[in-house]
């Protein structure tokens, strides 16, 4: 099988030889593929693509494109585009250039493959991954809440990595994505199509990787755009997905809370207070977002009266009780009986069990029709 590996530069002179020498060491032993190296520059002006260039005196599978700097999704885009155009490879394989990615994880990826899978994702976040210790505490609490952000507010929690650039795939999945792909960019990019993969039906495995952080160059990562876009991405795409009706708007709000609760939930648990008081916290936010959003969107057209509003704010909360005992009662019992490790765990279930009483006294009680009826 060909694979085409698609490596994104932008101002790694510093580190582009050395991780083309590990990736044609690592590949040369990986058994029935064969391998095409396609560096896509950004038109660094560090000389990035000069030293490929004088690289590609000696190893004539390594390739170069070059455009002008339009952020990584771009480049990416454009580097797989005509990857697939020129080499007709069965399979793409994404790394980063700047060395973070360690190319001796590679069989790892290509037994994955031969396993079942079709996308297979290098994960920081499971048993065996990791991030650098050597990380600032913003740096650690960005990466992690960015991805535990994605992971429950897009519904697929299964996957534990949605950020990383490190992947192998078969081309169908760039093909069938890449219209509605022109529409992302930066780290955006890399979510939406691991979740447009999904929702094509791709099998995806995850492979543990230590993902090193760079000795050469800096970060491209500005942290408040990258959590501002992904919480954009995730909103358009539940708002997306609606179809008419109080219950689609209702999941949509509810989607919207679940962020604020987790997020607060993992902040909470990073500074140290236990899960069932975190989970209380942030389902209380929740709650007032929800009657905010669920009076002016999901229920406008049975809603609640300015001089009622008070009243109506106070039975909301007393009816939300109900999901809230139910969502804290579900993490105490369930931590204490399996440990505090598997908190989301029982986070999640409690929030699908409170998802069924919310509707439901939403509905009937809180913006019922003034006649009774339903």
């Amino acid at each position: 099988m060909r694979v085409v590996v698609v490596l994104p530069t932008y101002n790694e002179k510093e580190n582009i030889v050395k991780l083309l020498d590990r990736l044609l060491t690592v590949t040369s032993k990986i058994d029935g593929y064969t391998f095409s190296y396609l560096v896509v520059d950004d038109s660094s002006p560090d000389g990035t693509a000069d030293a490929v260039g004088d690289y590609q005196k000696k190893h004539k599978d390594v390739y170069l494109l070059t455009g002008k700097k339009e952020g990584l999704g771009k480049a990416l885009l454009r580097g797989i585009s005509y990857g697939l155009e020129k080499f007709r490879p069965d399979l793409v394989l994404q790394i980063d250039a700047d060395l973070s990615h360690d190319p001796a994880s590679l069989p790892l990826f290509f037994k994955a493959l031969g396993g079942g899978a079709n996308f297979v994702v290098g994960s920081r976040y499971i048993a065996g991954g990791s991030i650098p210790q050597n990380w600032g505490l913003h740096r650690k609490i960005y990466s992690v809440l960015g991805n535990t952000i994605v992971r429950f507010g897009l519904g697929f929690s299964s996957v534990h990595d949605w950020t990383g650039g490190y992947r192998l795939y078969h081309r169908k999945y760039f093909d069938e994505s890449k219209q509605a792909l022109k529409a992302h960019n930066g780290y955006v990019f890399q979510i939406a199509f691991l979740h447009m993969a999904i929702m094509s039906g791709a099998t995806i495995a995850e492979v543990p990787i230590h993902f090193t952080d760079r000795k050469f160059g800096h970060s491209k990562i500005a942290p408040s755009e990258y959590i501002r876009d992904i919480l954009e991405y995730i909103i358009r795409s539940r708002v997306h997905a609606v179809r008419h009706g109080p219950f689609g708007k209702f999941l949509v709000v509810g989607t919207i809370g679940f962020v604020i609760n987790t997020v607060i939930l993992e902040l909470g648990v990073f500074a140290g207070f236990h899960p069932t008081v975190s989970t209380a916290v942030g389902a209380e936010c929740a709650i007032i977002s929800n009657f905010i959003l669920n009076n002016a969107w999901t229920f406008n057209h049975r809603k609640i009266s300015r001089e009622k509003i008070a009243g109506k704010f106070v039975q909301f909360n007393t009816t939300s009780l109900g999901a809230l005992l139910i969502q804290t009662g579900s993490v105490a019992v369930g931590t204490s009986l399996f440990g505090t490790g598997l908190y989301r765990i029982f986070y999640i279930l409690g929030v699908g069990l409170g998802l069924i009483w919310n509707y439901w006294m939403y509905s009937h009680v809180i913006w019922r029709h003034e006649d009774g009826k339903k």
